[in-house]
């Protein structure tokens, strides 16, 4: 697979084997195939496009969506909150769309992720997702998280639920000390009865991230900004 860049700052995922058909014409497969990362291929209309391999932005990028998506500066928070990495073992519940489980089974690989869902019809564009990008190392689940956690000594738990607290007591037991569970909700009523419902044998902490892009040739922000999307709950296993 390959991504394809304009001179507009476009891009385009193209599988191996696969023709470029956009406004710009046709990129032949062959052309593409062989060219490397860094290289300029042009249409037959003689547009040019840079060649470059893609990476799990591209991938988050270029994915399927179906139910709304965890936005990528959320992405990062969650998975920095949680403490994994190379190796890590990760339970997310909410799969959605699957693009946040990418991006943690990307972190954590060659170690395992599994995600749970409840919608097949979410599942099914997730699976898509994970079988177009190649990712060898998520488990996906058909399965209720409310009434179980199936997995032990995990090091972290990643929620994006309506009624995240109801995991809570299956979450104590499946984490191993130190581990964490990260809760991502909407709204504040969601944050104060999944922190209340919390027992003192985790510490925890609740913030949000709001993005805003500057211009640097003027040095001034944006008028426009990612504000408010989600709050984020960090909950340790202390004993």
């Amino acid at each position: 697979m390959k991504l394809l860049t304009d001179a507009k700052g476009r891009s385009y995922l193209v599988s191996e084997g696969k023709d470029l058909h956009c406004n710009w014409g046709v990129v032949k497969a062959q052309d593409i195939d062989k060219a490397k990362a860094g290289e300029i291929v042009e249409s037959n209309k003689a547009m040019k496009f840079h060649v470059l391999n893609p990476d799990i932005l591209d991938y988050i990028k270029k994915a399927r969506r179906g139910p709304q998506a965890v936005t990528l500066k959320d992405m990062g928070l969650i998975t920095a909150y949680a403490g994994i990495h190379s190796g890590s073992k990760v339970v997310e519940a909410g799969t959605g769309s699957g693009l946040l489980s990418m991006y943690l089974a990307h972190t954590i690989n060659p170690g395992k992720l599994v995600t749970y869902e409840l919608r097949e019809d979410f599942r099914a564009i997730a699976i898509e997702n994970f079988e177009r990008f190649g990712f060898k190392n998520i488990e996906s689940k058909l399965q209720n998280i409310y009434d179980g956690v199936d997995e032990k000594e995990l090091d972290a738990i990643i929620l994006d639920l309506p009624e995240p607290w109801d995991v809570i007591p299956h979450a104590q037991k499946a984490l191993k000390v130190g581990g964490r569970i990260v809760s991502y909700s909407p709204s504040v009523n969601q944050v104060n009865k999944f922190s209340t419902a919390l027992p003192e044998i985790f510490s925890q902490e609740t913030f949000e991230c709001i993005q805003r892009h500057w211009k640097p040739d003027t040095m001034r922000p944006d008028t426009q900004m990612i504000g408010h999307t989600g709050f984020l709950t960090v909950a340790r296993k202390l004993e």
